[in-house]
């Protein structure tokens, strides 16, 4: 499995948990690496990120390993060739994908985003599958029926049960808007020019100066995202800015400046800390400055190895709070007359969310909801603000850490005695699960609307049962609400030209994530963002997220038009297995073989039961699939389960002997059954089960049977048998006359090799 880096742990976690493949992560973050021999010859099951793998040394030991079954590549619009004239420019990632390429039997591209509008782009796709599907684009569009060997394109509104109802519950998203009181709206004119002041100077300087321009982009995502954000992060830069020009002075040798600016750093973060000014305080106080200073030197330094490093970092408050090289013109007081302006009331937008928090308790006292932000500052405002208003309903935070991390606040919050909030920052925009809660409120709003999409992507997903409700907070005093009012306007203008809306007046989902999908390949929103604060009627921004959607429209009908050929799905074209007869035998050979084992097998229900062996711990297993998946206490019954996969193990590592069943026969005939694995020269492998039979008269033949074995009851021998006499029967003739059926049927190909395993031997 070849996957972002953001999305390892998640597909570990899917794979792993919901499936038991037991696949391990490589990388020196995982649970294997290339530190000593090639992993790639010793694991057979790995998921590594894309750019773990596009390493050359990382390439050549992937050619050295023995070929794959399967290769596939998760966003696989990110596997890219460009072309220039006559020169193609293949990215790293491509050349990687058509390495793997010829390194596997089969290979699998699973992205939402396959076509960008650029048919020479998708062309290069369709060639890591089929090299010679299409000559060019213009054969391409000429024959685009062909795509149908290489292409299987659904959207959530095709998936369906077997009986035709949706398989994905619906959503319903609501834009709640509302207006800053006068003393908040202050605040944040006064904010805005700070931060126009900032990008004016970035922009005149150039160079390591355009670090300023960075910390002002951070700025103006604060300010989105809540005012308590701003003010924890104007309170560290004003201290960074006190503790650099304490620095400069000591560098002039003006030891009392130094010390004066010192103390005044130390004073604020005591404040900062809540420290009291006593022996104890300031103590803890100089502990606190120690550390600032060392931090914001290593941050100097490196400014001097490398101006962009520190650029491409300034990504969050902590950054923005220590890129204090260059700096505005008195920043510090323009920074206090900032810091002196903030409203001391609680702020309007958490007014609004404590409001909504109310209304949905009202109703439903036990709802848990979830709620995403984007800032610390955000996190600690929001979570106290809600404790004091509802005392006992219990807050769960995301915001960081590794995978375990994450997975522990999940399983916290979805406790039915667990905390009815869970307040997010990005770090839970991927990776986890939350289909159990149904109301999402996101109490800001992410430039890119794609990264929208994922955060909703957390509840409305399957497994979801009830429709969805996303509720979006967005001030119409900011230039970010305004911008993002602005793009939902014009996105359901498109929509209803299209008639793309549904009976409620909202935008089809499909329609939303194709729009987006194109609209992110060809439009910068931090620089949408940005250029809007020069432009308060937002005239321009209106042309150009007008031209943005046009080329995004033109782009969706593109590839609308390129894929009208597809096959479309056919829900009767599917029926529903029925596995209830292979559940039953899988639950009599669990409980058959537990008894063996000495252990005491007891059902709890029509669906539930307990399996308990010496010495381990009882399993509490179901048949019911969404029975295991409402509780993290039950497994589901299958052949992953590790108390089945260990009895299963058990059994089939018998001697042949020892599994041989001896019944009465008519005719007194040997019937084996072989499950044979063949692997081709260049690594592909086909499995099949086969059956050899040998008559009374000697006569042996072979069949393939792809049939389930199924043995009828029998009565004893009426006569000893001598097993180990027909086990020689079996290990040469029958193992010959298998061999030579694989022969027969063209299984065995110049240079194949294969293993047969003996499975079942019957003999009466």
């Amino acid at each position: 499995m070849v996957v972002p880096a953001g999305l390892v742990e998640n597909w570990r976690r899917e794979l792993n948990d919901v499936f038991r493949l037991d696949f391990e992560v490589f990388g020196s973050e995982g649970d294997v690496t290339d530190r000593k021999t090639n992993a790639f010859e010793r694991h057979h099951r790995l998921i590594a990120s894309i750019d773990t793998l596009k390493r050359p040394a990382r390439m050549e030991r992937l050619a050295e390993a023995p070929p794959w079954d399967l290769v596939v590549f998760d966003e696989a619009h990110h596997l890219t060739a460009t072309r220039t004239g006559n020169r193609v420019r293949k990215t790293d990632n491509y050349r990687l994908a058509e390495q793997l390429r010829e390194h596997c039997r089969d290979l699998l591209l699973l992205t939402a985003t396959p076509h960008q509008g650029d048919h020479f782009r998708f062309l290069t796709l369709t060639r890591l599958l089929n090299p010679t599907l299409f000559h060019d684009e213009r054969d391409m569009l000429e024959n685009r029926h062909r795509l149908n060997t290489i292409v299987v394109r659904r959207t959530k509104a095709d998936a369906c049960r077997p009986d035709g109802s949706a398989l994905f519950a619906r959503r319903q998203v609501h834009t709640h808007a509302f207006g800053l009181t006068e003393p908040e709206l202050a605040f944040y004119e006064a904010l805005t020019s700070y931060i126009q002041d900032g990008y004016n100077l970035a922009a005149a300087k150039g160079g390591k100066a355009r670090a300023i321009g960075f910390v002002m982009t951070v700025f103006q995502k604060i300010a989105s995202s809540s005012f308590a954000a701003v003010k924890r992060t104007l309170e560290r830069r004003l201290v960074s800015l006190t503790i650099h020009e304490a620095v400069a002075r000591d560098a002039a040798l003006d030891v009392q400046g130094r010390d004066s600016l010192l103390r005044e750093a130390r004073e604020m973060l005591m404040v900062q800390n809540g420290l009291r000014d006593d022996a104890i305080g300031r103590a803890e106080g100089d502990r606190l400055l120690a550390d600032a200073r060392v931090r914001l030197l290593k941050k100097l330094r490196a400014a001097e190895d490398d101006g962009a490093t520190e650029a491409e970092a300034a990504v969050s408050e902590d950054t923005a709070s220590l890129l204090v090289e260059y700096a505005l013109p008195q920043e510090r007081e323009r920074i206090r007359e900032l810091l002196a302006l903030l409203p001391p009331d609680i702020e309007s937008k958490t007014r609004e969310l404590l409001d909504a928090l109310g209304q949905f308790w009202a109703e439903a006292p036990d709802e848990k909801v979830v709620i995403f932000t984007t800032y610390l500052g955000s996190v600690d405002s929001l979570r106290a603000a809600i404790d004091a208003a509802f005392p006992g309903k219990g807050i769960e935070v995301l915001k960081g850490g590794d995978h375990g991390a994450k997975l522990a606040a999940e399983r916290r919050f979805r406790r039915p005695d667990g905390a009815r909030v869970l307040i997010s920052t990005a770090a839970g925009r991927e990776g986890i699960n939350l289909q159990f809660a149904r109301i999402l409120v996101n109490h800001d709003l992410p430039w890119n609307p794609m990264d929208l999409e994922q955060r909703i992507g957390r509840i409305h997903r399957y497994g979801q049962n009830d429709t969805v409700q996303v509720y979006n907070l967005v001030s119409t005093s900011t230039i970010e609400g305004q911008v993002f009012l602005l793009l939902e306007q014009k996105i359901e203008g498109v929509a209803r030209a299209l008639g793309k809306v549904d009976e409620r007046g909202e935008v089809a989902e499909d329609l939303r994530s194709q729009v987006l999908g194109q609209l992110g390949e060809r439009l910068s929103f931090n620089q949408l963002y940005q250029e809007a604060l020069r432009d308060p009627t937002l005239q321009r921004t209106s042309q150009e997220l007008e031209v943005a959607l046009h080329n995004a429209e033109q782009a969706r009908e593109v590839v609308s038009e390129l894929f009208q050929d597809l096959e479309p799905f056919k829900i009767e074209d599917y029926r529903e297995v029925d596995a209830s007869e292979g559940v039953k035998r899988l639950k009599t050979f669990l409980e058959r073989t537990a008894r063996l084992a000495g252990g005491a097998p007891e059902d709890q229900s029509g669906t539930r039961f307990v399996v308990s062996l010496p010495g381990q711990t009882p399993v509490t297993a179901t048949t019911d699939r969404e029975e295991a998946m409402s509780s993290e206490s039950l497994a589901l019954l299958g052949l992953e389960l590790p108390v089945v996969a260990q009895l299963l193990d058990a059994h089939s590592s018998l001697p042949p002997g020892d599994r041989a069943l001896l019944c009465a026969s008519e005719d007194g005939a040997i019937s084996t059954y072989w499950d044979v694995t063949v692997r081709g020269r260049s690594g592909q492998m086909e499995r099949r089960l086969m059956n050899v039979r040998r008559e009374l008269t000697g006569a042996v033949s072979c069949r393939v049977d792809l049939a389930p074995v199924r043995m009828p009851a029998q009565a004893a021998p009426t006569a000893p048998i001598d097993t180990a006499a027909s086990y020689g029967v079996v290990t040469s003739q029958m193992a010959v006359a298998l061999r030579s059926s694989l022969e027969q049927i063209g299984a065995l190909a110049e240079g194949a090799t294969y293993t047969a395993r003996l499975l079942a031997w019957l003999q009466g």
